[in-house]
């Protein structure tokens, strides 16, 4: 029983409320798969669940206190290829395919990236969707 994560039920409710819950969603998944709604994560956790070496790449590199440590942000993400592994940097955008196919709106793309740790604005004149296109070939040719 050690292995099994604490559960922790929200007020007003038992461990067992929840799991009844939960056994309903599991059966129905097993029965079809094809009827779980397919939905983008919802808040910064499932963000950086879903994404997590795009969260690690922007969370740590071009924060909102980026300029202590870096002349630019060109200079965050050179330092970035410079010193992730290989199979990070793939990973990260491979990562960053997927969020651009996942959201269509810019509001969208806007709430995932900032969820993920970005807290800066693209370049002038460009959009964020096209910044995050530029860092996929930057981190990918490197």
């Amino acid at each position: 029983m050690e292995n099994i994560p604490h559960i922790r039920p929200p007020m007003g409710t038992s461990v067992e409320d929840c799991l009844r819950i939960t056994r309903k969603h599991l059966h129905r998944f097993l029965q079809d798969p094809s009827r779980v709604p397919q939905m983008n994560p919802q808040n910064a956790w499932e963000w950086n669940e879903r994404l997590p070496a795009l969260s690690q790449f922007l969370g740590a590199y071009l924060h909102q206190n980026y300029s202590e440590f870096y002349a630019s942000p060109e200079a965050a993400i050179d330092e970035y290829v410079s010193e992730a592994e290989p199979d990070d940097r793939a990973q990260a955008a491979q990562e960053i395919t997927e969020l651009l196919t996942m959201v269509s709106s810019d509001q969208e793309l806007d709430t995932a990236t900032t969820a993920l740790g970005l807290d800066l604005l693209p370049p002038q004149g460009t959009s964020l969707r096209q910044w995050l296109e530029l860092i996929r070939r930057r981190i990918t040719v490197a």
